[in-house]
């Protein structure tokens, strides 16, 4: 038995395979001379705090195009900032984003291109095509930041140019454009040392730096007070009082006789600093000296109690 002849294609069907056969043609075009370059995938991350900053983006080149924006970026265009599949950013912990809260997860980022300012927003569905533009039922978050320019970017470039204490810049570059957006993380709860407890670490020591890593160091004495201060105890160099490095509060940080430091962000939130580890030595309830232990272990200075 013949079978009937097969329907043609509808318009919308034919239309949809012709854009298909247009990605696939671009997606396996060769990288010779005068061809398109592909949009490279890209990832940079920055750990601030306890929070990780994670953004995964394709990286279109301008290729001799002097005006990306608004030549290929059109102004007031819906645009995710990369190509081929949508930028997207994931935090681990929540965070505030030029101010407003953005909870923990991974969002696709989406703008809306201005000569001045952007309209950024975060959209939870996250694995999109570039063309595929949410509506404002999926958007977690939308906020407003200011464009600046700089010098020219051939490829585009997202980087965390600014690292603060509780804060970073995350930057998109591409073109003379520059877009920053300003990122605040929450800092977890602190633990402090019990104000029945900080009497016996409360003295002044002396501080001998020792080599590290097999390099040699200079002898050298460092005098510091640790000091019991409104709620916390407190570490001061004698002789270089305020310093942020030489000047912060000491935190439980594992056994009764060990403590970490903690340093204030600009906007007043205590943050603990991982790496460094005070271990104490006590005699009758009362420290003697401790060691400071870096990272991996390393045994950095050492000190004993003059008073």
């Amino acid at each position: 038995m013949r079978r009937p002849p097969s329907a043609a294609p509808a318009p919308r069907a034919r239309a949809q395979r012709a854009a298909l056969v247009l990605v696939l043609a671009h997606l396996i075009a060769p990288a010779s001379t005068g061809a398109q370059r592909l949009s490279e995938k890209a990832l940079v991350a920055q750990t601030v705090g306890n929070t990780t900053i994670t953004v995964e983006y394709y990286r279109p080149v301008a290729r001799g195009r002097e005006s990306i924006f608004p030549g290929v970026v059109k102004w007031d265009e819906h645009w995710t900032p990369g190509a081929n599949w949508a930028t997207t950013i994931d935090v681990d912990h929540d965070i505030k984003v030029e101010g407003k809260l953005l909870p923990k997860g991974k969002y696709s980022l989406w703008t809306i291109v201005r000569p001045d300012t952007w309209t950024v927003d975060f959209h939870r569905s996250a694995r999109r095509f570039h063309m595929s533009r949410p509506d404002s039922s999926d958007r977690q978050l939308r906020v407003t930041a200011r464009a600046d320019s700089g010098p020219h970017t051939e490829v585009l470039t997202y980087d965390f140019p600014e690292v603060a204490t509780g804060a970073t810049t995350l930057r998109l570059r591409w073109g003379t454009m520059l877009v920053p957006l300003h990122l605040t993380m929450i800092a977890p709860p602190l633990t402090m040392v019990a104000k029945s407890d900080r009497a016996r670490f409360v003295g002044r020591y002396d501080i001998e730096l020792l080599p590290i890593g097999g390099m040699p160091r200079p002898t050298h004495h460092i005098l510091i007070d640790i000091a019991d201060v409104s709620d916390s105890l407190h570490w001061r160099d004698v002789e270089n009082p305020g310093q942020p490095l030489r000047d912060f509060v000491l935190s439980p940080g594992g056994p009764d006789d060990e403590l970490t430091r903690a340093r204030r962000s600009a906007d007043g939130q205590w943050w603990p600093e991982p790496g460094t580890t005070i271990v104490f030595t006590m005699a009758n309830g009362r420290a003697t000296g401790f060691e400071v232990h870096i990272e991996d272990g390393i045994l950095a200075s050492r000190a004993k109690r003059v008073r």
